[in-house]
């Protein structure tokens, strides 16, 4: 079975995530608190403005806003009714040229694959909300970082990559993260269900059906590799501890 271990699939809430990694030399997972909503619009100790605030449970960035100061945040609750929020300081990872550069990386035990970058002037980048179908530049963008990406990217943050699997020890997981200007991993999330897809269109997106066929051959093969008797014995001790 891959992804046997509830117990870490758990642990990979938000904050979770930004407590593991604190202080990490090589990740920058902005420090993330869940607060109350009563507790606001005071901030959470070591978290100061600009901020990033989320209702929790929210995705696709639903809710998602950056408030500089008390006042945007005492506005920003006014029109929120939900009962919790996830806080963490802003993090500025436009490039050189003023973009905003996101990725989706998956990891197959182990190894990791690009599954799409989105290209934004603006900080909350998604995929949908990015212009890539209608910019030409920025999907060309796209189309060079996947065309060099373990050379390039996953070269660069090797010493990153290796902290996110010894830390999560999953046999399939995803991030969205980026890239600090000074050179290090920026982790904004990392679940076991992002969508992962080869669904775009072709004549649009022609680079995409090979590095999506490289990350689907992985993941059909670390489904097919057979079960180590280490792997048996362990799943074995785990279900007689229930």
């Amino acid at each position: 079975m891959l992804n046997n271990r509830p117990d870490r699939i758990a642990a990979l809430t938000r904050d979770g995530v930004a407590a593991a990694f604190a202080g990490h030399r090589h990740i920058l997972a902005p420090t993330t608190a869940r607060v109350a909503r009563e507790t606001l619009p005071g901030l959470p100790a070591g978290i100061g403005f600009p901020i990033i605030i989320r209702p929790a449970g929210s995705h696709a960035g639903n809710g998602l806003e950056r408030l500089d100061d008390a006042a945007a945040l005492t506005a920003y609750l006014t029109g929120q009714g939900d009962a919790e929020f996830y806080v963490s300081p802003f993090v500025d990872y436009s490039g050189p040229d003023g973009q905003f550069r996101k990725l989706r990386v998956v990891f197959v035990r182990g190894r990791p694959f690009i599954s799409h970058m989105a290209v934004s002037p603006r900080w909350m980048v998604h995929y949908l909300n990015a212009d890539m179908e209608a910019n030409a530049a920025n999907r060309a963008d796209e189309a060079q970082m996947m065309a060099t990406f373990d050379e390039g990217f996953a070269a660069r943050h090797a010493e990153a990559f290796a902290g996110l699997n010894e830390a999560f020890q999953l046999d399939y997981f995803g991030i969205d993260c980026a890239e600090t200007a000074d050179g290090r991993l920026l982790l904004f999330e990392a679940d076991v269900a992002m969508i992962v897809h080869d669904m775009d269109p072709p004549e649009l997106y022609p680079y995409k059906g090979p590095a999506m066929a490289k990350l689907f051959k992985a993941f059909v093969g670390a489904l097919e590799a057979p079960t180590t008797q280490d792997q048996v014995q362990a799943l074995l001790r785990r279900l007689s501890n229930r």
